[in-house]
């Protein structure tokens, strides 16, 4: 029995603890099955880097004037395996860089989702009131903004600017963007004084850390820029224009060659020639279209989109100084080069149509300009629809050349289509109504219906003397229109 007993108790003992060769053997499984593991891993890592490396290599370098579905589809498979191999800090990184192309290029079907998902992964790891969660938001706001939902882009934004807040001080870019980011909502809401003081923070902070990788102050004064030209005050929108070139201009003297910052300039020199031409500083505004389109052809080479919307500005000048044969060398180059490029079913190529079809009337080669506006207005129809005010402005420039060619009754019913888009669209006293109203007296003049001509110019008067003033072009025009129909009453009266 003691036996037995003592022979009980070891045969207990054995049973907790196992026997040790078991237990090595099961240790080695162990081993050998986290082994297996780690390596099934590594070779699925190894895949998904393999595959992400072949569709990073598509969107070396690209352009966001030639993005094709080729590009996007790169881009959604480049996303799905950096999602595997990258730390979420570092995938929000090489995201930003690459999504950014596509942003310019409009995408917003494609970056929306991609945004989305990208939120939801950094919410979890780094955290919900990270910095990478910050500048998630400010780009899935921008894409909101950019699609109309405005309410949704306040949101977003709203919370971004919570978290860099309460971010370090080192982090105070990512608040002076997101500043500027409110501010470019309240703007396209039209809401310009309240967009106007997160400009100011904006640049406050932006200024300090300006660099040739950090542009934000840059985009921030163009922004502001725009701001006081939708507010009329065009000497202030021109010295911002200039503020942000003597930025671009400095970083360039540091980096002469850096194509990010010739881009920047160009534009900004770009934006700088359309005010100065409004203003009717000609001279100069020739002068920094020149600076963009060397500029741009340095940066993009000599057939660019780019380059077209560049061209096509200097042709309108060249037009309102009438060297007509230089606006139609322009024009011509920059459709060229938007044929070259599949930008037809485009709202810029219609422009450059209609645009280059009034450089024709002034030549008086009317068959040539008839069927280039008969174009332009097909692709605004398709492209915007047909009640569209850039349809309108079509359908008037058609109306006059119609009018020109004596075929009154092919003008009239444009001249009253324009019309009724005009009065749709922007009520009753809009200037474009009174140019169009100025063209439809001239049409019943010429067909000898002066009192309709009469009681159209008088209207076509009152409304741009309303929206211009009595010292305008449009006005004067309208007015000695007036007065040329009671002289040629006067005359008809006594003979």
């Amino acid at each position: 029995m003691i036996n037995f007993n003592k022979d009980s108790k070891k045969e207990d003992i054995s049973e907790k603890e196992g026997d040790p060769a078991e237990r090595i053997s099961s240790d080695i499984e162990d081993k050998n099955l986290k082994e297996k593991l780690e390596n099934e891993v590594e070779k699925k890592i190894k895949k998904h880097r393999d595959l992400f490396e072949r569709y990073e290599e598509r969107l070396k370098d690209l352009d966001s004037e030639l993005i094709t579905p080729e590009d996007e589809i790169a881009f959604k498979e480049a996303f799905m395996h950096a999602k595997e191999i990258f730390e979420p800090e570092e995938l929000v990184s090489w995201f930003k860089t690459k999504a950014e192309p596509f942003y310019r290029a409009g995408a917003w079907e494609l970056l929306l989702p991609l945004y989305e998902e990208l939120l939801e992964i950094v919410e979890k790891k780094p955290g919900p009131e990270s910095p990478e969660t910050a500048s998630v938001l400010v780009g899935l706001g921008g894409v909101y903004r950019y699609k109309g939902n405005y309410e949704e882009a306040l949101r977003l934004f709203s919370r971004a600017l919570r978290i860099c807040e309460n971010l370090p001080a080192g982090s105070q870019p990512e608040t002076g963007d997101t500043l500027s980011e409110f501010g470019f909502l309240y703007y396209l809401m039209d809401r310009y004084e309240e967009a106007l003081p997160f400009y100011t923070q904006a640049l406050e902070i932006q200024e300090k850390f300006l660099s040739p990788e950090n542009l934000g102050a840059v985009r921030t004064l163009n922004r502001i820029a725009f701001l006081y030209k939708g507010l009329e005050k065009p000497e202030m929108a021109e010295e911002y224009f200039r503020k942000a070139l003597k930025l671009l201009e400095m970083l360039q003297e540091r980096e002469p060659d850096n194509r990010v910052i010739m881009g920047y300039r160009a534009g900004t020199l770009n934006n700088l020639g359309v005010l100065l031409s409004e203003m009717g500083k000609l001279d100069e505004a020739e002068d920094r279209y020149g600076q963009a389109l060397k500029l741009e052809e340095k940066r993009y080479g000599s057939e660019h989109p780019q380059m077209a919307q560049t061209l096509n500005n200097l042709a309108l000048l060249y037009f309102q100084t009438t060297r007509y044969e230089k606006a139609m060398i322009l024009y011509t180059r920059s459709l060229e080069i938007m044929e070259k490029f599949g930008k037809t079913e485009h709202v810029g190529f219609a422009t450059t149509l209609n645009n280059l079809a009034g450089v024709y009337v002034q030549k008086g080669r009317h068959e040539k300009a008839l069927e280039l506006y008969t174009r332009a207005l097909e692709i605004r129809e398709r492209i915007l629809g047909p009640d569209n005010p850039e349809v309108a402005k079509t359908l008037n420039n058609l109306g006059e050349l119609y009018r020109i060619l004596g075929q009154h009754k092919k003008a009239l019913p444009l001249y009253t289509r324009a019309l009724k888009i005009y009065e749709t669209s922007f009520g009753p006293t809009h200037p474009d109504i009174g140019t169009t109203l100025n063209n439809l007296a001239g049409l019943h003049e010429s067909m000898g219906e002066y009192e309709t001509a009469i009681d159209l110019y008088e209207k076509a008067l009152n409304i741009i003397e309303k929206e211009y003033g009595p010292d305008h072009p449009y006005f004067k025009i309208t007015r000695n229109n007036l007065i040329g129909l009671y002289e040629k009453m006067e005359r008809s009266w006594r003979s």
